[in-house]
C-alpha cells in the first residue's frame, strides 16, 4: 500500500473513507460512506507488497475480485457479511461490504473472560452454519 489511504479519500468514485477500523496481514478495513446510496459500509483495502512484479500484482487483483464474487454469492446467510462491490483504485483492489458494528469476540474475551458454555455453543453453531454455507456454495 505504497500510496497510503487516508480519511476523506474517495475510492471507486463513490466510497468516501471515514476511519480505519483495523489492519492485518492481507490489508486494512475502513469504515466508508457510500455517496451514491448514502449508507455506511466497510471497505477492505487489499495489501499488495511493493516488491511484487507486474504479473503477480495482476494475479492478486484477479484473485481479490474472484474472492469478492464468491463471497457475494453468500449474501443471504445471516452469519456472513454481505459483499456489495469490488473496485480497483490505482491498481489496488477494494472490497465493499456490509458494515458490522460491535465488539469482536477477541475483545469481548479480553474484557470479560471466556464465554459461558451456552454462549460458546451458539457462536460455534453460527460459525459452522456459515462454514457449511460457504462449502455448499463451492
Amino acid at each position: 500500500m505504497a500510496d497510503e489511504a487516508r480519511p476523506g479519500q474517495l475510492v471507486g468514485g463513490r466510497y468516501r473513507l471515514v476511519r480505519r477500523l483495523g489492519a492485518g496481514g492481507f490489508g486494512r478495513v475502513w469504515q466508508a460512506h457510500d455517496e451514491a446510496l448514502r449508507v455506511e459500509v466497510a471497505v477492505k483495502e487489499v495489501w499488495l507488497p511493493p516488491a511484487i512484479n507486474g504479473a503477480e500484482r495482476a494475479e492478486r487483483v484477479v484473485r481479490a475480485e474472484r474472492e469478492a464474487r464468491n463471497a457475494a454469492r453468500l449474501r443471504n446467510h445471516p452469519n456472513i457479511v454481505t459483499v456489495h462491490d469490488v473496485v480497483v483504485e490505482n491498481g489496488v483492489p477494494w472490497t465493499v461490504m456490509q458494515l458490522v458494528t460491535g465488539t469482536s469476540l477477541a475483545d469481548h474475551g479480553a474484557a470479560h473472560g471466556p464465554l459461558p458454555v451456552e454462549d460458546a455453543v451458539k457462536v460455534a453453531a453460527a460459525l459452522l452454519s456459515a462454514l457449511g454455507a460457504a462449502h455448499d456454495a463451492g
